[in-house]
Parts: C-alpha cells; structure tokens; sequence
C-alpha cells in the first residue's frame, strides 16, 4: 500500500531543495561597478551645460582604467555615437581612456528639444566586459 507524505514533509523537502539550488549557484560579483550622474533628466537645449560624472571602480572600490562612449537613443534605436573629450568642446575621435573617474560637459542641440532620448554612456575595461549606462532625458527649449 502507498502512503501520502505528509505536507510537513513535503514542505521541508522543497525548503532543503531550495536551499541546495541557492547554494549550488556560482557566488561571482561583477568584475567592476560603474555609475553615471547627471544633475537632472531635464537637459536645456541651446547652449546650456549639463554636467555628467562616471566612475569606474572594483567591486572593493579601487579606481579601474576603462574607456567610455556616448550613445543617443530613439525609440530604443541608436540615431547618435559620440565620444567624450573632457575640456574640449569636440567631440573625440575613439573612446575615451580614463582611470577611476572623468567629468564632462554635454551640450544638447536645439533641434533635440522636446524629444526623449536615452542618453547612455558605454564603458568597456578590457578583459572584463562592458556596461551601458543609461539616463532617459527630456530636452526642453
């Protein structure tokens, strides 16, 4: 003759089971934490500032060399790829190389206004990946 198990039982079995999936998966942290600031989501267009801050550190919070990229967004779609060059008004020819930390200014063209776009920021460490940051934004006139 068969016997049920009891709920008990079956509660504590699925709790074991449970337990042993959690642990049996790979502890790895990220190889590096970036971040991106901005003062707002609001950008003014035509001149305006709008200062940005990136930061690139390890998981313990030690400064990673790194190289970083714009990308504007439409829809999901990329329409502009730009590359950062702090202090210069231009924009850079490759990515742009930098340890631990960078500012920059962004300039939004008057013909963005009243558009929202993702304004992401692509860091890439050699050998350990890359990461897109992303800001949505609203430029306003």
């Amino acid at each position: 003759m068969h016997r049920r198990p009891r709920l008990s039982t079956l509660v504590a079995t699925a709790v074991a089971a449970a337990g042993l999936a959690v642990s049996a998966a790979p502890a790895s942290a990220a190889p590096f934490v970036a971040t991106l600031e901005a003062p707002n989501h609001t950008p003014k267009a035509g001149g305006t500032d709008w200062r940005i801050t990136v930061t690139v550190r390890s998981p313990s919070g030690r400064p990673r060399r790194a190289t970083a990229t714009y990308q504007f967004l439409y829809n999901g779609q990329v329409v502009a790829t730009r590359y950062p060059n702090p202090g210069h008004r231009r924009s850079g020819k490759r990515p742009y190389a930098f340890r631990g930390r960078y500012r920059d200014t962004i300039l939004w063209p008057k013909r963005a206004a009243g558009y929202t776009l993702t304004f992401r920021v692509v860091v890439a460490v050699r050998g350990q990946g890359r990461e897109n940051l992303d800001w949505r934004v609203r430029v306003r006139r």
